[in-house]
């Protein structure tokens, strides 16, 4: 099967005069021509932006040009260019607006080459509204830059090489052109077995020039420099109930918008995130099919921890009614040629036998996946656990990392560097450090990392992943943010019944 190319189409926009479009539509799984060689997995929903027309580097994907700079990307994912004058916006992605629920990228960009031309405090408003996993491109002048989602889960490595500046959404495609050279930390399996760090640090990459560009910065494209956008200003503080009454119905009404354009599964294990996740989705639970993995031979607290999630999940499916699925794993690390794809894809691992495991699934359970993940962010990860400092320095960035005492001297540099190149201590002077910590770095990092492996199944969406939902609930009391509160008052409002079961272990009052 070929892979038809869509041709720009100029169309007049009644807000921005002489304004042209051009975009694509996503396209499915099932309509990309599967090789034996599994190569269409191969960078699964990337993309590549470059400053000269290059060859694609996988063969189905598609290339467009964005003002001085060539875009290629997999076309599972939407996309969309809409200029006016010297002035273009491009989003790549599946993205809904939590403001007008246009979840159409075309319109997206256009609304924000609207906002864009009211200021840049106007474009990045509505920037901060949007939700969902993507990518924005835009032009300063003659200045390009690239932003991320708001946890960074379309990832994005970049690099520079005899003055060109290359951006992908994966660290193996930015450095097959700007050098294979290995970093200081070439294997990120070593530091985590032999430091118990769950990435990398700070913000580099397995290459020695290649970086990851982390949660509220953006790329300045020309000089492959990061710039900060956001926090922009202070929190006003908010009581819990009236952050839940914004709060809910943006992310109820998320999943009524996505099951209403493509089937949905949602993965499904014993915590709060998921639970929250559940009574969300009470009004489309027939259209839905939730899964949870299992291990019969998984050893450990791991081990332990999937059996317990399968247990709740189905108890939990008996009782209140909806289909799931128990999906147990075949291997620990998939067959070739699924390995060398997904070795390519991500160096860091976390679970590749489960994806490989789904993709050889026979029950269904295939479709845009609702994972419940980022939000911790909201709920004071690190303070819950222990006394933590009121500012963070690099070498305390370094112990959040490996969870340990000590921690080798090269973790606390590479994170002085990270630090200095995000403006973090400008950042820490607005929100509390280690709510923007665990954003911008475990998030950033280590989740990214879930995203691309898994990707080689399905696509991933995360309610949680805007700008404006973080700010309502990073803003409460933080007795309410440890304890949970406001996610326990969804489920309350939303399916009272689903708190019956434990959750890790626990009885919520309902």
């Amino acid at each position: 099967m070929s892979v038809a190319w869509i041709r720009p189409r100029p169309v007049r926009d009644r807000f921005l005069p002489s304004a042209s479009h051009w975009s694509s539509e996503e396209i499915s799984d099932a309509d990309i021509p599967a090789t034996e060689e599994l190569g269409e997995l191969l960078y699964a929903r990337g993309f590549l932006l470059a400053p000269h027309r290059h060859d694609v580097p996988v063969a189905h994907w598609r290339q467009v040009r964005i003002g001085e700079l060539w875009l290629s990307y997999d076309p599972r994912s939407a996309c969309a260019v809409v200029r006016s004058g010297h002035s273009w916006v491009a989003v790549l992605g599946r993205v809904i607006c939590l403001e007008t629920w246009d979840d159409d990228v075309r319109s997206i960009a256009t609304a924000l080459l609207r906002a864009k031309a009211s200021g840049r405090d106007a474009f990045l408003d509505r920037i901060d509204g949007l939700s969902g996993r993507f990518a924005v491109i835009y032009n300063e002048g003659a200045e390009t830059y690239l932003q991320s989602d708001a946890a960074s889960l379309r990832s994005v490595y970049f690099g520079r090489r005899d003055g060109r500046t290359y951006a992908a959404s994966h660290a193996h495609l930015v450095a097959d052109r700007v050098g294979t050279v290995p970093s200081a930390f070439p294997d990120p399996q070593t530091i985590r077995k032999e430091c118990n760090a769950y990435a990398f640090p700070g913000r580099v990459t397995q290459f020695a020039r290649v970086f990851a560009l982390t949660p509220n910065t953006e790329l300045a494209f020309g000089i492959a420099e990061p710039r900060r956008f956001f926090p922009r200003e202070a929190l006003a503080p908010r009581v819990t109930e009236d952050a839940v009454d914004e709060v809910l119905p943006l992310l109820q009404r998320q999943l009524e918008l996505l099951a209403s354009r493509t089937p949905l599964v949602i993965s499904l294990t014993a915590g709060l995130d998921s639970r929250t996740t559940l009574a969300l989705s009470r009004s489309i639970k027939d259209q839905v099919d939730y899964f949870t993995y299992d291990s019969k031979t998984g050893a450990g607290e791991s081990g332990a921890a999937m059996r317990a999630d399968v247990a709740a999940a189905r108890e939990m499916s008996e009782d209140l009614g909806f289909r799931h699925h128990r999906i147990q794993s075949r291997f620990r690390i998939p067959p070739e040629p699924l390995a060398g794809i997904m070795d390519r894809n991500s160096k860091r691992i976390s679970a590749p036998g489960l994806y490989g495991t789904h993709r050889l699934y026979e029950g269904g359970c295939r479709g845009l996946h609702i994972r419940s993940n980022l939000y911790e962010i909201a709920r004071s990860f690190y303070r819950a656990k222990r006394t933590q400092p009121d500012r963070l320095t690099p070498e305390h960035m370094a112990y959040l990392l490996t969870s340990r005492k000590t921690t080798p001297e090269s973790f606390a540099a590479t994170f002085a560097e990270f630090a200095d190149a995000v403006e973090f201590d400008r950042a820490q002077d607005l929100y509390d450090p280690l709510d923007l910590y665990y954003w911008e770095h475990r998030c950033g990092t280590w989740l990214a990392a879930h995203h691309i492996e898994s990707d080689v199944v399905f696509d991933t969406f995360t309610i949680f992943n805007s700008r404006r939902i973080y700010k309502a609930l990073l803003a409460l009391p933080l007795e309410d943010r440890i304890s949970g509160a406001a996610f326990v008052e969804m489920i309350r409002r939303t399916w009272p019944e689903s708190l019956k079961f434990p959750v890790n272990g626990a009885i919520i009052e309902a």
